[in-house]
């Protein structure tokens, strides 16, 4: 193995994932506050480093230099989010996009397509647009309709440059943080009710925009992003961790994509007992089957371990538990997870009802660092020797999964470039390059020189191997 390149399926994509509000620092949203996540980060304690997304990267100017360090780096496709807000600034607006971010969305498009790009569009990327969060956002059924003519909108303006579609990205991590954690906006803590009501018109919004997409592109590849985070039990013989266990692994990994597949919201027992909840459940018109492909997001795994409370909580709390490597984020080095989702947790997904496989993507998976915010000169984390071994083993897995009958057809890494990374602000470090945020200054790391040759190679060259080839041999793949 070390004199070969473990080699990709020919045809295999190669790319890098942003977001809008991550990466733009577009001028309207940032101005005038046109996001629920724009007014949120203004707001003290609500960012851990007490930084904000008004500058980010500068994407919103600097996009070509960015479409032309992804083609320096052998890159064939990349995943980008419309900015909704910025699209449909006022409730007016959800007839007639803003024209300004129409003509920059368009140049974005086109300059990707010039470099050979294959795109990948994302409609939903957590940030809602403030006049539609002020109506109750995605716990009300208007959150649906403007949804629905937001990317009817979209497929009208952006089709012809769009590959691939994703509705939402990670739906229920969204639920979760805005309902439940209270981390992002809405900010409700332990409010289930709300959290399963999101949910419900989050899976309507993408059946309804799954029809308004494939109206304008009847030949439009059409998904949603998942974030799939494989649990264990903290103590395998405890019956109650075990139930946190299934509750978090039915809730936050199948139950969408369940619904998807078969057409009903199924909560799970003893959930499906509570009369609200039972409400929820059901029939949802046009959703059953309307995913076209599998995009999936992997960063780790979770322990999990029942919560006593006060009040009890049966769906648990995280537990501290490691047995591997952990990033400076607290992310636990998984990469057997990923090569078992694509195996085994995937397989009732893994064909079309007419039986067809659904080609699988890799929308989104990586690591960070930690460096403060107003660093600039110097060389400070581009030898990235962490960030060098998390993608090469999980590349690796990904290899072995496909040898093993998983039909992978492409990988994005998460992210090109440092962004500002939700709650945490701008500290974690996620980039392939680096962002010097003072002076936007781009600097490729080391990792993004070892991805560059994996991508030219549409494998991995035999002097990478070493840094994940000893998970690949291990018994965890047993």
């Amino acid at each position: 193995m070390e004199d070969a390149v473990l080699k990709f399926p020919e045809g295999f994509l190669w790319g890098a994932a942003t977001s809008a509000f991550q990466v733009e620092g577009h001028p309207g949203e940032i101005t005038d506050r046109l996001s629920d996540w724009a007014v949120w980060t203004t707001i003290d304690g609500k960012i851990s480093d007490k930084t904000t997304a008004d500058q980010a990267c500068e994407f919103f100017t600097r996009y070509q230099e960015d479409v032309d360090l992804c083609k320096s780096l052998n890159l064939n496709c990349f995943r980008l989010s419309l900015n909704w807000p910025a699209l449909c600034p006022t409730e007016a607006h959800q007839d007639y996009f803003d024209a300004e971010s129409v003509e920059y969305y368009r140049a974005l498009l086109k300059s990707l397509k010039a470099q050979g790009m294959t795109t990948f569009v994302t409609l939903f990327h957590f940030c809602t647009p403030r006049w539609l969060a002020d109506l109750g956002g995605w716990t009300s059924p208007r959150a649906v309709e403007a949804f629905t003519k937001y990317a009817d909108l979209a497929a009208k303006h952006f089709g012809d440059l769009v590959d691939y579609w994703i509705t939402h990205n990670e739906p229920l991590v969204y639920a979760y943080y805005g309902y439940v954690g209270g981390e992002w906006p809405p900010g409700h803590r332990q409010d289930y009710l709300k959290a399963f009501k999101c949910i419900r018109y989050l899976l309507e919004g993408h059946a309804k925009g799954f029809a308004a997409i494939r109206k304008h592109s009847p030949n439009a590849q059409i998904s949603f992003a998942m974030h799939w985070r494989p649990f264990f039990a903290h103590n395998v013989f405890n019956p109650f961790d075990q139930l946190s266990r299934y509750l978090r692994d039915y809730v936050f990994n199948e139950m969408f994509p369940l619904a998807v597949e078969t057409g009903k919201l199924d909560f799970p027992f003893p959930i499906s007992l509570e009369p609200t909840v039972r409400a929820l459940s059901g029939e949802i018109p046009g959703l059953k089957g309307s995913m076209d492909y599998l995009a999936i997001n992997y960063y780790t795994r979770e322990f999990c371990e029942f919560n006593w409370g006060p009040p009890p909580d049966p769906f648990g709390k995280q537990s501290p538990k490691t047995e591997f490597e952990s990033s400076e984020m607290g992310w636990e080095m998984y990469p057997e997870g990923l090569y078992y989702l694509l195996t085994e947790d995937m397989a009732q997904f893994a064909r079309k009802t007419d039986g067809e496989l659904r080609p699988i993507f890799i929308t989104e998976n990586g690591m960070a660092e930690m460096h403060p915010a107003h660093l600039d000169e110097g060389d400070w984390s581009l030898e990235d020797d962490t960030r060098q071994r998390y993608l090469v083993s999980h590349l690796v897995a990904l290899r072995k999964a496909i040898a093993d009958g998983a039909n992978v057809k492409g990988y994005m890494y998460w992210s090109l470039m440092d962004n500002f990374e939700w709650a945490h602000g701008l500290q974690p470090r996620f980039g392939l390059v680096r962002i010097a945020y003072p002076t936007q200054e781009r600097t490729l790391r080391t990792s993004a020189k070892l991805y560059g040759d994996v991508a030219q190679a549409n494998g991995i060259p035999s002097q990478y191997i070493s840094l994940g080839v000893d998970r690949l041999n291990s018994t965890n793949y047993e």
